[in-house]
Formats: structure tokens, C-alpha cells, sequence
């Protein structure tokens, strides 16, 4: 190392001056390469392709084609609101003739009503009523509970109004208030103002018997509102037994005992929604989509605070605006820094605490340099190789800038150290010795991320990559660019006399002294941390990456509570050739033993009224939905009627086959529900079966489930295979089933496969940097004692978090095997002074205080340089970051303890003698040599200890006094 830095080319121009001139060279393809970063966030993306839950949701998406949509509502949208067919005009525009569309966004392709399924429905009879049931939980809420006063609480006026508000207010701990509850009626004009025309016969008879289905719901007095009142059903029916209860107080002229409430009730519909289907230049640039639809909701009076938004595009947006935000955030002042921008706050107080800690402003800025140039050169790769950044390599660039500032930070202690007082010979020596030490901790943490390639997700992968080769162009900067930068910017390394480290010898005697009482603590705490892991649980919902104050997770709130559950989980039917009574066996005989259409039909909505049961689902939609499903014929036919009903219904699945067939828009709304594959995919579910055969019909039944929900996912998905299973294991045919899929199991298998990854790539880095550990000490059981310190940090953060029951995300999944090689990195500078020392004849005690003296201020600079720089991210709007932030800080505070305590007092016991005994047989020492017994003191005679002294330590001292 340092005879290469000393190299001088034929012009007599020295290798430091070609590293800073490399550097310059490539500053600008880097910051050209730093423009051209995209931001992608997609949590249905982050399986791989083989996945065999991503391959289910491939085949899913490739039967049931849909795109991104968009769920809009606002706080008094109700099914009759004639500001939703007004939105969906602006956003759709007018069709013409010829297919196109006259206006509308670009952002938008289509947009569905809460009107269009009911108008479909009414077109095969089913009656108001039952359709409005049918699209509940999806496109309709149940809205406000609606109060009918008796005529005493009438009589009360106000007084029973505020009793009614103070009790919901008092019994459910949040605000009640009165909202108005009245339905308007359906608008009989199109958005444009003009008249309905008189040929839309379906739209005038839904207009109509939606003007009779308003009229016939009960008179109320009061409309009843508060938040969460749809989310918890037991606290709900609660109240509503209370306000029944609720008397008109006892007077003189009127006894106790009269009622002041008659009922309580909802009105289905009385909340409504549409669903916008993003084009996709919506797709590309969802903020202008989501500007556009907060546009179109602003010019039909909408106030931007009452409006709601909700899905995967919504959140996906949110994502990326939210990562950005941890740079720049506009809407925080200047002055309030911290949140105006975390990651700039986190660079400015890494770079305070190394002026502060280094005492040189000069260190400092040079450290800061070296990890800026690591940081760009290594995110700079992401777009030249065609990745884009995400949520999890967002935290790459800290982590990159921590590695190099605690290398950087070494090396200028090292060089604070150096025998040689000439400045450029100064920082030579402090290359050549720092080479080693610093090439394992950057080799070992390199390894700790590279494990991350292990994992099934590809974030988490990506991360893995891209860090590990970060890692190699900090071990680059740190021992080449830094020395360049300090050959050229000379200073004299400070007096040894002006280093005051004697307090980190006194520590090292200390913890030599009491060794076995330091090394049962930090075991007993490691152990009782480590055993509530048994409460380890992971969390890939990316709406719980919001604070609950944030505008998306209120809007979430709302729309799950008073609306439809955002996430959705599909069951898809499957109904073999063999249980299709239409299709043909041998000799062109009819299947007897399948089912008729419309019995395939009633089988599918059997399953989907239990499905609806379930009390984790707001809603279900299937093809069965739109059909009449009656048995029996209905009363009042003559015979003739009755054969052309009963021959109509034999026709109803070779109709819908010829419309599914067809280019219509009722075409696109059956392939949404109903598909018919020409051929096979021989992929196998986990119970063996394949996902279907050529002829095979696949009913769709789509269910909204709440994303905030606190359910476990695994049970969810395992209860709704019980009820499909039930359903379907008697139905004809071998090749009939059903598959449960859908983002909730995508959920699932990413939550599972997060738990995996912190498993495999935990476990892959810690055997790696173990067999280095082992190479590097020359000692099979010295190498797996000196990995204790390094597992301490993240078993007991880790062991801690799940004492808590907090869940670990996907960005505090990364810091485990992070943290593994910041802790390798102090462990190995440690050791290094360690076995430097021994060999100088040093006793065991001797070298522990020493190596510590050496050691200690560099780790205990790097981890508060570090760790208060990780601690100002807290406050990033992403709770992903924050959380990154303070569980890195906490596993930097806990590996920096287990290297200055749990490490030392190893060394003085049995790891230092199983390292002594691997240092000194070169020597050929003889096992049965006595133990001499000696003293040592601090450099401060302050006090001394008799202790033993291991022969090999004679022998050694020996050994260089004859060779000198």
C-alpha cells in the first residue's frame, strides 16, 4: 500500500495526483447518470417472476385483464349525488360515434358509477333492492346512522339532540356530530344538462325505481356520524342499545319510563364512490392523475379537504412523493430543518459530530468529501445499469455515507498514531496500516449485504447488490482518494502527548479485572432478548409506512370504514369440462352429470354470500351478481310465458358466451368475471392442482377487504380457502376448484418471504463472516466465540422490538444483516491491535487495554458521528425511513457497547487465550510450562493488579529481546 503510493509516473507526477484527477474526470457522467434517476414503488413487483405466488397472480391478471384504478369519494357523496356522474364526465369526456371521446383526461380511461351495476342488474330483473344489497362494500357504504325520534324526544327539541351527541361522544371516547342525511333524488338531465334521451329506457327505469326505493325508506330525525363507526361492529351495536334505552327524564307533569328514541337504522347507499380506471399515461405520471381528478372534483364543488382517495396508484404515488420529501420538503419552513429535509439534516450532523469529535476541520471535510464521492458514484449506478430507486434502495446512500465515515474516521485516527511526524510520511503509515483492517471490515460487510442477494424479494435483492458494490467503492475512496486528499492538504499528525486516550486504557483494565462479570450480563441480556424473537413479526402493508396523520392514511381510514375495503382478494372458480353440462362427451351426448349454467351460476353465489360472511369483508362481485337466479317460475304467467321463461333461462350462458365473445361494452364488463381459456396451464397450486385445463371456465368473485385491518393475513387467506374449499370439493368434475388470489395473498407471500430474507441473508452473512473470522484468527472456536459481539447488537434490538410486538417492515429487515457489518467492522480494528500487540510480547491484559486505547476513540467517534446522524431521520414523513433511522442508530449504540465492553472482556478471558495460544505457535511453545504471575499498571500508576500470565506471554517476551 504504501509503496504504491508512492509511485510516481514517468513525468514524475505521483499517484495521488492521478486518483484526485480520476475522481474529477468521472464527476460529471456521474451527476449526468444521477439525473436519470426514476423512483418505482410496487409492492405486487417486489416477487420474483418464479415465484409460485407470483406466477398465480400472473395467470390471475392474464385471464382477468384489469388496470390501475383509482377510488374516489368525499364526505356526503351518496348513490342519487348528481356530482358523480358529473366528475365522471369531466374525467371520461362525451363519446362520439366512432368509439372516441371528445374531451375527458388523458390520465383516465374510464370511470365506473356506483348507477352502472344497478343498471345492469335492473336489465335482467333483479329487483332495487337486492341490487343496491349486491354492490354494497364496493361502490356503496351504508353512510350515517340514522335516528327516528318517539314523540317525546320530539317534544324535547335540542335537549335530546345534545343528550344523543354526549352520549356516543362520551361511550366511544371520540366526537359525534349531526350530519344532514337526506338522499336527493336521481337526476333525471345528463351531466351536460341536457335530458336523458327517451330511447335509454334502462337509464329512465332505474331513475324510476330509484325514486320509489327512496321513498319507501323509514323518516328519520337525525343523521349520526363519528370516526370509526363502521370499523369495530360490537362497539356499534352497543351504542345503538344504549340510544334505545335512553328515557325522557322524569318531570312533574310527566313521569319516567317514555322512550325518546323510536329506532335506529342505516340506508344502504347513503355513501358512494367511483372508481376511476387510469390510462396509461395515468399509470406513468400518477401525481398529474391524481391532480386531475382533485381538478375535475374542484369544478363540481367539491372542497378539497372533504375529498378521498384511495389504491394501489394513489399509495404508489404517495410513495415516491413521500421518498422525495426526505430530501426536500417544501412545505415544512426553512427554519424547521429537520423536517424540511431529514436526509440533509442526517449529512449535516454527521459532518458537526466529526469537526466536534475529530477536533480538525480539516478531517472533517476531507471524511465528508470521500463519503459524498462514495454515495454518488455507487446510487449513480442504479440508472446505468437500469434499475430505478424504490423505498428500500432510498436508504443506501446513509448507509453508504455511514460505512465511509466510520472507515474514513479509522484511518484518521491511525494517522493521529503514526511514529512518523513528517506529514506526507504520516499519512503513508497510516494507509499501509489501516490497508488490512479496513479491507476485511469493507470485505465482511460487503458479504453481510451481499447475503441480501439471497432473498426472494427484489428491493431487498437490488439493495443488496447495489450496496455490497458501494461497499468496494468505499474501501477504494477510504484507502486511496482520502490519503491523495491529505497528501495534498498536509498537516503534521498531533504529539502523542496531546491524544488523551488514558481513560480508554483504564477502561480496558477495568473490564480485564472484572471480565466474567461483564461476560454473564451481556450473555444473560443477549439471551433474555433473544427469546422474545419467538414474537417476531414482519409488516409489508405500505400504507402502515404513513404516520396515521398523514392525508393518505385519513383518506384510507375513511373510505374502509364508511365505503368498501381497499385491498382486494379474488377467488377464482374453476368448473372442469366434465362438470359442464353443456359441453360433449363421446358420441355427442350431453354431460347428465354437470351442472347448467345458471347452476354454475348459483354454486358461484353460494360461495359468495359466505365469502360476504366473513367479518374481514366489506363486499363481493361476481358474474352471478348480474343474473336472476331464481328457481322457480315467477306467479302470474300464462303456460305459454312460462315456457319462454323457462326457455330464456336455458339460453342465458350461450348468450353471455356470444357477448363475452363480442367487442361490446358488455363484453369488457363479463371478462372481468368470466373466462374462458383455450388453453391449459399445467403450473401446480400447493395442493397439486393445476390452475386449469383447455375449456376450463373460470368464475371470478372479487371481495374488498380493509388494508388497516389488524388480521393476520395468513389467517385471512387461510379461512377464505376453507369456505371456497368447502364449496368446491363437491362439485363435479376432477379438474374442478378453485385458487384464492389476489394482492391479500400477494401481501402474504411478500410478508413471508420478508421473514425469509432476514433469515437467509442473516444467517449466509454471519456463516461467511465467521469462516473469516476463523482465517483471519487461525482458530476454529476463537472465530465462533469472536462472533458474539457482532450477534449481541441485533439480538437484542431485534429481541427488544419483538418484546414490543412492533413489526418489522421491509426497511428494518435490512439493518440486521447491515448492522452485522458495522459491527465486524470495530470487532476486526480491535483485533487487529490485539494480535499486533501480543506478538510484541504483550500480556493479555496488557494488549486488551492497549488494543482499546488504539481503538476506542475511533469507534466511539464513528458510532456518534453515526448513530445522531441516522436519529435525524426520525422525523421523515416516510415511516420506513424513520423507522431505518432509529433502529440503525439503536444497533450502531448496541454494537459500539458490545465492542468496547462484551469484546474486551472476551479478549481477557477465554477468546484472548485461544487467540494467544493460535499467535504463538510459531513458536513452538511447550504445553506444560508453569504460569508465572506478574504485575501490570495503567500509564497513570493509579493503581495495580496481580494476575496471571499465560507462558506463551514469557516466551514471546523472550523470544524478541533475543532477536533484537
Amino acid at each position: 500500500m504504501s509503496s504504491f503510493l508512492t509511485r510516481r509516473d514517468s513525468w514524475g507526477h505521483g499517484v495521488p495526483v492521478w486518483v484526485i484527477a480520476i475522481v474529477v474526470l468521472l464527476l460529471p457522467p456521474i451527476f449526468w447518470s444521477l439525473s436519470h434517476i426514476d423512483m418505482h414503488n410496487d409492492v405486487a413487483g417486489w416477487l420474483p417472476q418464479d415465484d409460485p405466488q407470483a406466477r398465480i397472480l400472473a395467470w390471475y391478471q392474464e385471464n382477468f385483464p384489469a388496470a390501475d384504478r383509482v377510488l374516489v369519494s368525499w364526505d356526503d357523496a351518496c348513490i342519487t349525488d348528481p356530482r358523480l356522474q358529473q366528475m365522471a364526465a369531466i374525467l371520461e369526456g362525451r363519446p362520439l360515434p366512432d368509439g372516441s371521446r371528445e374531451g375527458g383526461s388523458p390520465y383516465v380511461t374510464s370511470v365506473s358509477l356506483p348507477l352502472m351495476p344497478l343498471k345492469r342488474m335492473l336489465a335482467r330483473d333483479i329487483p332495487i333492492e337486492t341490487a343496491i344489497e349486491r354492490v354494497s362494500g364496493l361502490l356503496c357504504g351504508l353512510g350515517p346512522l340514522r335516528i327516528r325520534l318517539t314523540e317525546a324526544g320530539r317534544l324535547r327539541g335540542s335537549a335530546t339532540t345534545t343528550e344523543i351527541l354526549e352520549l356516543a361522544t362520551t361511550t366511544l371516547g371520540r366526537e359525534a356530530q349531526i350530519v344532514p342525511g337526506d338522499l336527493p333524488p336521481p337526476s333525471r338531465t345528463l351531466p351536460t344538462g341536457e335530458d336523458i334521451p327517451l330511447e335509454d329506457l334502462q337509464t329512465w327505469e332505474l331513475v324510476d325505481q330509484l325514486e320509489a326505493w327512496i321513498h319507501q325508506q323509514p323518516e328519520f330525525d337525525l343523521a349520526l356520524v363519528w370516526p370509526g363507526m363502521h370499523a369495530n361492529p360490537s362497539e356499534l351495536r352497543d351504542l345503538r342499545k344504549m340510544f334505545r334505552a335512553m328515557q325522557v327524564p322524569a318531570s312533574a307533569e310527566k313521569p319516567a319510563g317514555q322512550s325518546c328514541i323510536d329506532e335506529t337504522f342505516f340506508i344502504p347507499g347513503s355513501l358512494a364512490a367511483l372508481s376511476v380506471t387510469l390510462s396509461e399515461a395515468g399509470v406513468a405520471d400518477r401525481p398529474e392523475m391524481m391532480a386531475a381528478i382533485r381538478n375535475a372534483a374542484g369544478q363540481v364543488g367539491i372542497d378539497s379537504d372533504a375529498l378521498h382517495l384511495g389504491g394501489r396508484p394513489v399509495v404508489g404515488a404517495e410513495l415516491n412523493r413521500a421518498v422525495e420529501h426526505s430530501g426536500w420538503n417544501e412545505k415544512y419552513p426553512v427554519w424547521d430543518f429537520p423536517h424540511r429535509s431529514p436526509a440533509l439534516f442526517s449529512a449535516v450532523i454527521c459532518v458537526v459530530m466529526a469537526l466536534f469529535m475529530l477536533r480538525s476541520l480539516r478531517l472533517a471535510v476531507l471524511v465528508q468529501v470521500v463519503a459524498f464521492v462514495t454515495v454518488i458514484a455507487a446510487v449513480s449506478l442504479v440508472p446505468v445499469t437500469g434499475g430505478s430507486m424504490n423505498m428500500v434502495l432510498v436508504v443506501m446512500p446513509t448507509l453508504l455515507a455511514v460505512l465511509t465515515t466510520s472507515a474514513a474516521i479509522h484511518l484518521s485516527n491511525y494517522w493521529k498514531h503514526a511514529e512518523s511526524r513528517d506529514p506526507a510520511t504520516s499519512v503513508i503509515q497510516a494507509a499501509a496500516t489501516a490497508w488490512l483492517p479496513c479491507a476485511l471490515a469493507s470485505g465482511t460487510t460487503a458479504i453481510g449485504l451481499a447475503s441480501l442477494m439471497a432473498s426472494n424479494l427484489v428491493p431487498v435483492r437490488d439493495f443488496g447488490v447495489y450496496s455490497a458494490i458501494g461497499c468496494i467503492i468505499s474501501f477504494l475512496a477510504v484507502l486511496y482518494l482520502l490519503p491523495s486528499l491529505m497528501l495534498y492538504w498536509r498537516r503534521v499528525p498531533p504529539r502523542a502527548d496531546q491524544l488523551d486516550t488514558h481513560h480508554w486504557n483504564t477502561l480496558g483494565r477495568y473490564l480485564a479485572r472484572g471480565r466474567w462479570p461483564v461476560i454473564m450480563l451481556c450473555v444473560v441480556a443477549t439471551v433474555v432478548c433473544g427469546w422474545g424473537l419467538y414474537r417476531f413479526r414482519t409488516e409489508t402493508k405500505v400504507i402502515r409506512y404513513f404516520p396515521e396523520v398523514s392525508r393518505l392514511y385519513q383518506d384510507y381510514v375513511y373510505l374502509e370504514d364508511n365505503l368498501s375495503g381497499i385491498v382486494s382478494v379474488d377467488t377464482i372458480v374453476r368448473f372442469d369440462t366434465e362438470s359442464q353440462r353443456e359441453s360433449q362427451q363421446d358420441g355427442g351426448k350431453p354431460n347428465e352429470n354437470g351442472l347448467t349454467f345458471l347452476e354454475r351460476a348459483r354454486k358461484v353465489m353460494a360461495l359468495q354470500q359466505d365469502i360476504r360472511k366473513h367479518p374481514e369483508i366489506s363486499g363481493t362481485l361476481s358474474l352471478a351478481s348480474f343474473l336472476d337466479l331464481r328457481e322457480k317460475t315467477p306467479p302470474g304467467l300464462t303456460f305459454f310465458q312460462r315456457r319462454q321463461w323457462a326457455a330464456s333461462r336455458r339460453q342465458i350462458g350461450e348468450k353471455i358466451r356470444k357477448e363475452l365473445t363480442s367487442s361490446g361494452e358488455e363484453s369488457g364488463n363479463i371478462a372481468s368475471f368470466l373466462s374462458l381459456p383455450n388453453k391449459a396451464n399445467d403450473f401446480r397450486t400447493a395442493d397439486g392442482a393445476r390452475l386449469n385445463g383447455a375449456g376450463d371456465e373460470l368464475w371470478r368473485i372479487s371481495a374488498q377487504a380493509a388494508i388497516l385491518s389488524d388480521v393476520d393475513l395468513e389467517d385471512l387467506t387461510h379461512e377464505l380457502n376453507e369456505i371456497a374449499r368447502r364449496h368446491t370439493e363437491s362439485l363435479p368434475g376432477a379438474g374442478s376448484g378453485h385458487v384464492v388470489t389476489g394482492l391479500i395473498p400477494v401481501f402474504l407471500r411478500t410478508q413471508q418471504a420478508v421473514l425469509e430474507s432476514l433469515i437467509r441473508s442473516f444467517g449466509m452473512a454471519f456463516v461467511l463472516i465467521a469462516i473469516v473470522m476463523m482465517v483471519l484468527l487461525r482458530s476454529l472456536w476463537a472465530g465462533l466465540v469472536t462472533m458474539l459481539p457482532n450477534l449481541m447488537p441485533v439480538i437484542v434490538v431485534f429481541g427488544i422490538l419483538s418484546w414490543a410486538e412492533l413489526r418489522v417492515d421491509i426497511g428494518t429487515m435490512i439493518t440486521a444483516s447491515v448492522a452485522l457489518g458495522i459491527a465486524v467492522d470495530g470487532t476486526l480494528h480491535l483485533l487487529t491491535w490485539f494480535q499486533n500487540l501480543l506478538r510484541e510480547g504483550k500480556s493479555i491484559p496488557d494488549a486488551v487495554a492497549g488494543a482499546l486505547q488504539r481503538c476506542g476513540p475511533a469507534m466511539w467517534q464513528t458510532s456518534v458521528c453515526i448513530g445522531l446522524g441516522m436519529l435525524a431521520l426520525v422525523p421523515a414523513e416516510l415511516l420506513l425511513i424513520s423507522r431505518f433511522g432509529w433502529m440503525l442508530a439503536a444497533l450502531i449504540f448496541a454494537a459500539l457497547f458490545a465492542d468496547i465492553v462484551f469484546l474486551p472482556a472476551l479478549l481477557a478471558g477465554p477468546l484472548g487465550r485461544l487467540i494467544q495460544r493460535s499467535v504463538m505457535r510459531r513458536f513452538a511453545l511447550p504445553d506444560n510450562e508453569s504460569v508465572e504471575t506478574a504485575d501490570f499498571m495503567d500509564e497513570d500508576s493509579t493503581w495495580s493488579v496481580t494476575t496471571p500470565v499465560d507462558p506463551a506471554t514469557v516466551r514471546m517476551r523472550q523470544y524478541i529481546e533475543e532477536t533484537r
